[in-house]
C-alpha cells in the first residue's frame, strides 16, 4: 500500500508509452518533489520526439528537439539519420546498408532508448549526466503499469494526443532501418530548421568569424542555453570554447550534408557566412558533383587559398574547357577577379599565380595590381615591379606610371626606375605614333614640380647625341637650375624657337 515516489511513476508511464501523461505529470509536481525535475521533463520530451520520429512525424519531432527549455543535444538528433547526414554519428554507421539490422519495432519505447544510449555514446562531449528519473529510468528494471494506476487518468495534452497512440500493446514489425529515399528527404528538409535553431543558440555564445567567445551573461539564473550548452562551473572558458567551436563544426558541417541532399543550390549561401564547416567533408562532397564553383567559394571563405587557386589554375589554363567544370572557370578572368580580392598580406600566392593571366590577359589582369581597390593599392609596390619587370617591362612601366602619377608614390628608387624603362624603351622603338605619345609621357614625367628622381643619373643615362632625346636633356638641365645650357638646346640643337622663346620668358623673363 506504500506509494510510490514520483520519479518512480513517471519512469512507469515512459515504459507504458505514455509520454504525454508523463509530461503532464512533471509539469504539475513542484521541484522538490522530484530529484531533478528539469532533466526528467527534458528527458521524456526527448523521448517522445525520437518516438515521433520513428512514427514519420518528422516536423513535430523536429520541433519538439528544437523547444527552448529542451533543445536536444546534436549528436542525438542526428542518431535518428544515416551516415549520409550524420556521418559517424548515426547508429547506423559502420554497419552494412543491406537491411541486416535487427526487428527492434522502431517506433517501440525500448528502439527509442537503444536510440537514446547510442546517441549518447556519440556526443558525451555534450550531453551532461542526467538525474532523477533520468539515471532511474535508465537502470532500473520495468515495473507493472498497475503500479501507477494512481495517475494514469491525467489528461494528456490536447495538442499531442494524437501523436502518442503507438504503445507496448501496439507492436509494429517496422526493421530498425536507415532513412531512404522519400522519407529521408523529407526527415531532412525538417532537420534544417533544428539545425538553424541550434546554430543561432550558439551564435549567441560564439563568435562564429573568429571562433571566440562572448563575453558571458551576467544574470545569476541558468537560462534556456546554458542549460543547452552544459556549461559547468569546473569548466575553463578554453575548455568551453574548444568544446563549443566542436559543436558549431558538427551543426555546420552537418546542415552543409543537408542542404547537398535535399536544395544543393542553398549549400553556396552557407560559404558566404564566416562556417565551421569540415573543409575536407565539403571538398569530397562537391567533387562529387562536379560543384567547383561552390568549392572555389567555399575555400576562399575559409582562407584555403592554394587549393582554390590550385583549382582555377587546373581548369583556367587548360587548353580546353573541363566538361566536369562550369564554363566560367575555364580562362583567366576566373582566376584574376580571386587575386582581386586578395589581400596584400597574400602578396606570395598573388604573384605565383598572376603571372599566366598577365600573358593570357594583361588588360584584365592588370587590374589585380592598378585596379582602384583597397587591396590593390596596399600591395607591395616595389615586388610588384620587380615582379612585372621579369614579366614585361612595358606592363612595369603601366605599374609605376599609376603609383607615380594616381597614387603619388615618392619612393625614389621607384622613379628611378622609371626613367629607365622610359629611355630604354623609347631608344628600342622605332618613330611612330606610339613612340611619340610615349615620349610625351616621359617628358610629361620630367617636367613634374619637385622631381623625385636623380636628376644626375636621368641626365646621364639619356643619349646625348640622339637628336629624338634633346628635349628631354633640356628639361632635366632645367631642374637642375642649368637654364642657359637648356636654352641652347632648343635654340642650336632642335632649332625650336618657339619653344626656345616659351622657355626664355619663363626663366629669364626676357628673351636674351
Amino acid at each position: 500500500m506504500a506509494a510510490t515516489d514520483y520519479d518512480a511513476q513517471v519512469k512507469e508511464l515512459v515504459d507504458a508509452g505514455n509520454y504525454d501523461e508523463a509530461i503532464s505529470v512533471l509539469n504539475m509536481l513542484e521541484d522538490a518533489l522530484l530529484q531533478s525535475k528539469t532533466e526528467s521533463l527534458r528527458e521524456v520530451k526527448m523521448q517522445k520526439a525520437e518516438v515521433l520520429f520513428s512514427e514519420k512525424k518528422y516536423r513535430k519531432a523536429m520541433d519538439l528537439f528544437n523547444e527552448d527549455d529542451l533543445h536536444a543535444p546534436p549528436e542525438r538528433v542526428l542518431a535518428l539519420y544515416p551516415p549520409v547526414i550524420s556521418g559517424k554519428l548515426s547508429k547506423w554507421a559502420g554497419k552494412e546498408k543491406d537491411g541486416k539490422a535487427a526487428e527492434t519495432g522502431g517506433a517501440t519505447p525500448r528502439a527509442s532508448a537503444e536510440v537514446q544510449h547510442k546517441s549518447e555514446d556519440a556526443g558525451e562531449s555534450t550531453t551532461s549526466a542526467v538525474g532523477g528519473f533520468a539515471r532511474y529510468f535508465m537502470g532500473s528494471q520495468r515495473k507493472s503499469a498497475a503500479d501507477a494506476a494512481s495517475i494514469m487518468s491525467v489528461k494528456r495534452d490536447a495538442s499531442d494526443a494524437t501523436d502518442s497512440k503507438e504503445t507496448p500493446d501496439s507492436p509494429t514489425d517496422t526493421v530498425d532501418r536507415p532513412l531512404e529515399g522519400k522519407d529521408l528527404l523529407k526527415a531532412v528538409l525538417e532537420l534544417n530548421s533544428y539545425l538553424a535553431g541550434t546554430r543561432a543558440r550558439l551564435q549567441r555564445v560564439i563568435d562564429p568569424a573568429t571562433g571566440s567567445l562572448k563575453p558571458r551573461d551576467t544574470a545569476p539564473s541558468e537560462d534556456a542555453t546554458d542549460r543547452f550548452l552544459r556549461t559547468s562551473q569546473n569548466e575553463s572558458e578554453a575548455q568551453l570554447q574548444e568544446k563549443l567551436q566542436g559543436t558549431f563544426r558538427l551543426i555546420d558541417t552537418t546542415l552543409f550534408r543537408a542542404y547537398m541532399l535535399s536544395q544543393p543550390s542553398l549549400a553556396s549561401s552557407l560559404f558566404r557566412i564566416p562556417n565551421f564547416c569540415d573543409p575536407d567533408v565539403v571538398n569530397e562532397k562537391l567533387v562529387e558533383q562536379d560543384r567547383y564553383n561552390e568549392l572555389i567559394d567555399f575555400f576562399y571563405g575559409k582562407k584555403l587559398h592554394s587549393k582554390a587557386l590550385a583549382l582555377l589554375v587546373k581548369f583556367g589554363a587548360a587548353a580546353k574547357p573541363d566538361e566536369r567544370a562550369p564554363a566560367l572557370l575555364h580562362g583567366p578572368n576566373r582566376t584574376i577577379q580571386y587575386l582581386q580580392n586578395l589581400p596584400a598580406s597574400q602578396i606570395d600566392l598573388i604573384l605565383e599565380n598572376a603571372e599566366w593571366t598577365l600573358r593570357a590577359n594583361p588588360g584584365f589582369a592588370m587590374e589585380i595590381f592598378t585596379g582602384d581597390t583597397e587591396n590593390a593599392e596596399s600591395l607591395p609596390r616595389g615586388r610588384v615591379a620587380a615582379f612585372l619587370q621579369t614579366v614585361d617591362k612595358g606592363l612595369e612601366t603601366q605599374y609605376l606610371e599609376h603609383i607615380i602619377t594616381e597614387l603619388e608614390d615618392t619612393t625614389p628608387e621607384l622613379h628611378n626606375r622609371l626613367v629607365e624603362l622610359y629611355v630604354t624603351t623609347l631608344g628600342g622603338m622605332q618613330r611612330s605614333k606610339g613612340w611619340d605619345l610615349l615620349m610625351e609621357r616621359f617628358i610629361r614625367f620630367l617636367q613634374a614640380p619637385n622631381p623625385v628622381y636623380s636628376l644626375g643619373k636621368a641626365f646621364s643615362s639619356i643619349p646625348r647625341n640622339d637628336a629624338s632625346f634633346y628635349e628631354a636633356q633640356a628639361v632635366v638641365l632645367s631642374n637642375m637650375g642649368q637654364h642657359k645650357q637648356a636654352l641652347e638646346i632648343f635654340v642650336f640643337k632642335m632649332q625650336n624657337y618657339a619653344k626656345a622663346e616659351e622657355y626664355a620668358l619663363l626663366y629669364f623673363g626676357k628673351i636674351p
